[in-house]
């Protein structure tokens, strides 16, 4: 046997049984003009929308591309009963020592010319731990979330790939 669902079946898919009520041209021209008006202001919450992503995305740029700039936590870390919703970066007070500490947080890493996860971390939370009193850069690599820690990773690793082609740019041949 055949189910019926909203007046149709399998076999005969046709519109659902309306109450036979004649819909005047008026009413026809109302809904109409309802219904443009919703795509209307869909399409300018839309708009209003992708103008707020790509203005997120040039300030997230502009932060990378300088070295310095803040990250709203997904996860906030707590530490000391203190709890840190977001944390602020700045690689270009970074002095040598704290940047090959970072670097030798990871004993297997074995490529100078790249950084790996856990130096990229660890070399980020040492830039927001100079920012952030009461947290160090054992707390944040400790404490920070999964997803949070994905974006960490990648502004070290961008930051670290453009200084080591800007570094390139200041080495010369002695004369």
């Amino acid at each position: 046997m055949e189910e019926k669902k909203n007046g149709a079946t399998e076999k005969n898919v046709t519109a659902p049984e309306t109450t036979g009520q004649p819909v005047s041209a008026a009413g026809a021209e109302d809904e109409k003009a309802a219904i443009d008006q919703a795509r209307k202001d869909l399409q300018k919450t839309i708009q209003e929308n992708l103008e707020k992503q790509r203005e997120m995305i040039r300030e997230a740029n502009a932060a990378i591309a300088e070295g310095k700039g803040k990250i709203r936590l997904e996860t906030p870390i707590t530490v000391h009963e203190t709890e840190y919703k977001e944390l602020e970066y700045d690689f270009t007070v970074l002095k040598g020592l704290e940047y090959t500490d970072a670097m030798d947080s990871d004993p297997n890493a074995v490529n100078s010319f790249n950084i790996t996860k856990r130096q990229a971390l660890a070399l980020f939370a040492k830039a927001a731990a100079k920012q952030t009193e009461g947290l160090d850069m054992q707390d944040i690599v400790g404490e920070i979330g999964m997803t949070d820690s994905v974006e960490a990773v990648e502004i070290a690793t961008l930051f670290f790939n453009a200084s080591r082609r800007a570094g390139r740019m200041r080495i010369s041949k002695k004369p």
